[in-house]
């Protein structure tokens, strides 16, 4: 049987898979011009522009693209998403943030359209698919060694599961990213590999 998505489903997939373009707040200068705001009180700024313009969609019920319905009555996963790269951004190191951003943007809609289609591969493709887009990562930018290996065996499962959680009724778009960044932080900075 053939599944067709629509155009709000083609849009959430499209700038979940571009997620990753979002990195580029590492290499953006600190200040951001001389004499201007740092760069995280720029990140900090945007996240509240991501805010108003949802409270302003919440008041006067706009349609946007791609948007749920669920989510017209409660915070839209982009705002999780914000949320959640403004914390990893703010926190933690290129180094984490590359699997946990990489994993949330790619993995995330694979679980979707497995759902939807081959409900059989859930959850061992996308708990390979993370497991192998956080190793490439962590052995890219920190080295290949004993603990980079077990911060992506870890990270892959418990972002899968945290994917199907609903804790407090927050997004995964941001649990997605922020738990494993921990869990991945916690992991190279007690072995000090960080």
């Amino acid at each position: 049987m053939t599944r067709y998505m629509s155009r709000g489903e083609v849009f959430r997939r499209l700038v979940h898979l571009l997620t990753p373009v979002f990195l580029v707040y590492y290499w953006v200068p600190d200040p951001l011009w001389t004499g201007g705001p740092s760069k995280g009180v720029g990140l900090v700024s945007l996240l509240m522009l991501v805010f108003l313009f949802e409270t302003i969609r919440r008041i006067s019920g706009l349609n946007v693209v791609g948007l749920r319905d669920y989510e017209r009555m409660r915070m839209a996963a982009y705002a999780w998403a914000a949320m959640g790269l403004t914390f990893v951004f703010l926190t933690m190191p290129f180094e984490v943030a590359v699997p946990a951003v990489i994993g949330m943007a790619w993995v995330d809609p694979l679980i979707g359209e497995l759902r939807a289609r081959k409900r059989e591969l859930y959850p061992q493709v996308p708990i390979a698919v993370y497991f192998f887009l956080s190793l490439i990562s962590l052995t890219l930018l920190v080295g290949l060694n004993t603990w980079t290996f077990i911060a992506a065996a870890l990270s892959a499962p418990v972002a899968v599961w945290v994917e199907r959680q609903r804790f407090w009724k927050l997004d995964d778009d941001m649990t997605m990213m922020v738990i494993p960044a921990v869990l991945i932080w916690a992991i190279l900075t007690l072995t000090q590999v960080l």
